[in-house]
């Protein structure tokens, strides 16, 4: 990729199958967000809506928030590959035209406010990166409080059953969001608009831009004539003193990203366990995880099931256990990597013996509360490992048992509750133990079993001849 941008921003001229040309400006492979002209230039050229829609890259932000994530993709590409070649190259910022914009679920007041705000955040981190403050003049921002025309381009990019439903609304609503946002909820009964909530308005919830850069500074302003900004579909430049550009039919592709969906896991601990007095004990045991869509809580549900007899000289290890998890990933929305809290559950019924006079049999549960990390070891995060630890309370009633009869001392062959009063007063489950401390260590291999159906994560910008 860094071979690519590369080669954009060097003299060398490059072919039309490896980028779109707009006038002299040329679109950076693999970013089409982001333009580069040799010379100085103007006028940059106006794009239509729906193009800026197409090309524009841009950051998710938090429910009613406004901070940048360092850990939003396009951050990370920004900072790592495509501001430091524009630093190499000396590159000044001929234009930028960005769009913030806040989710339709909120007060339409809100909303207003965290598109604004989301604009400028954007604005400056891309202003910082370079090491030049982004001249007000050169910026073509627009807070639009709820995009309901980048909302029809989503769903019909997913081909979605409603998209034509949607576009007339909006129509209809001749650009009063307000007046969108009370018919999409009427329509009916709200199950579009609950739907439309779901699947749709998180991506809603960004600010998106395109880039012009260059290697000189553009001196001469931009005047209102060939004021730059985003033109209905269909109209060009006029001005003789304008760059007119014939947009060329961009075509898309979809990527896609799997989506884990149920995973299982097991503890190498418990595979792998040594009991003292007794030896090698492993257990067999399995964890189920399922991923919902979005959020950050996972559901887990474990069975361990230990069955080690060793009859010659009376020692057994024998455990069923059953556990609840509810997980807590600091990095969730489809990610779930990283570190994690959760909170569980557990019941058991074993029966251990350590000798002919040390045996225990009984039931017990606890719950508790736990910390730990997961990591990827393949490309695809289909395989991770983890490493976590819990602490929390165990209570058990139980019995005691031995070999033998402990009344008379017979040896007949079966095992006898330890008990040598009157058989009148024996209580079943007559022993009780609890324990409060840590109760489990895990160092688990997770393996994803089922994935969600591929659905299209973003989209590719083509052009005829080959991928840009």
């Amino acid at each position: 990729m860094l071979t690519l941008l590369m080669a954009v921003l060097s003299k060398a001229p490059i072919a039309s199958a490896q980028a779109s040309i707009y006038g002299t400006y040329q679109a950076v492979p693999d970013y089409p967000f982001v333009f580069i002209c040799e010379d100085s230039i103007a006028r940059p050229m106006a794009i239509s809506d729906s193009t800026f829609n197409a090309i524009a890259r841009g950051i998710r932000f938090k429910v009613n928030k406004t901070d940048i994530q360092p850990s939003d993709p396009f951050i990370k590409v920004y900072t790592s590959q495509i501001a430091p070649m524009l630093l190499s190259k000396e590159l000044k910022l001929h234009r930028v035209m960005v769009r913030g914009a806040a989710s339709p679920d909120g007060p339409y007041e809100n909303n207003r406010r965290l598109g604004h705000e989301r604009t400028t955040r954007l604005v400056e981190f891309l202003g910082s990166k370079i090491n030049q403050p982004i001249d007000t003049a050169l910026i073509h921002a627009e807070s639009i409080t709820e995009d309901y025309g980048y909302l029809v381009e989503l769903m019909r990019r997913n081909a979605d059953r409603d998209a034509a439903t949607v576009q007339r609304i909006w129509l209809n609503a001749r650009g009063s969001e307000p007046a969108c946002k009370r018919a999409l909820m009427a329509y009916n009964g709200g199950k579009l608009w609950r739907r439309l909530l779901k699947e749709y308005f998180p991506q809603l919830r960004q600010a998106r831009v395109v880039l012009w850069f260059g290697k000189k500074v553009i001196d001469e302003p931009v005047t209102d004539a060939v004021e730059f900004s985003v033109l209905p579909e269909g109209v060009a430049l006029g001005s003789p003193d304008s760059i007119n550009v014939a947009l060329p039919a961009l075509e898309f592709e979809p990527t896609y990203t799997r989506r884990h969906l149920i995973a299982a896991r097991t503890n190498l601990v418990h595979d792998f366990f040594v009991m003292p007095q007794f030896g090698f004990a492993p257990g067999i045991n399995i964890q189920l995880e399922y991923y919902p869509l979005n959020g950050h809580y996972t559901y887990n549900a474990g069975f361990t099931w230990t069955n080690h007899r060793h009859w010659d000289s009376h020692e057994f290890f024998q455990i069923r256990d059953m556990r609840l998890e509810l997980r807590r990933y600091f990095k969730g929305e489809g990610k779930f990597i990283g570190g994690f809290l959760d909170a569980y559950a557990h019941g058991s019924i074993y029966g251990i013996g350590l000798s002919p006079t040390k045996g225990w049999q009984g039931e017990g549960g606890g719950a508790g509360l736990g910390a730990g990390y997961t990591w990827k070891l393949n490309r695809r995060g289909s395989l991770r490992m983890e490493v976590s630890a819990q602490v929390g309370f165990f209570v058990t009633k139980y019995d005691p048992y031995v070999w033998g009869n402990p009344v008379t001392g017979a040896i007949t062959g079966d095992y006898y509750y330890d008990y040598t009063g009157r058989t009148s007063d024996f209580k079943k489950r007559n022993h009780r133990f609890s324990w409060l401390g840590p109760t489990n260590f895990g160092i688990h291999i997770t393996y994803d079993i089922i994935y969600r159906k591929r659905k299209p994560s973003g989209y590719r910008l083509l052009q005829k001849g080959g991928a840009l």
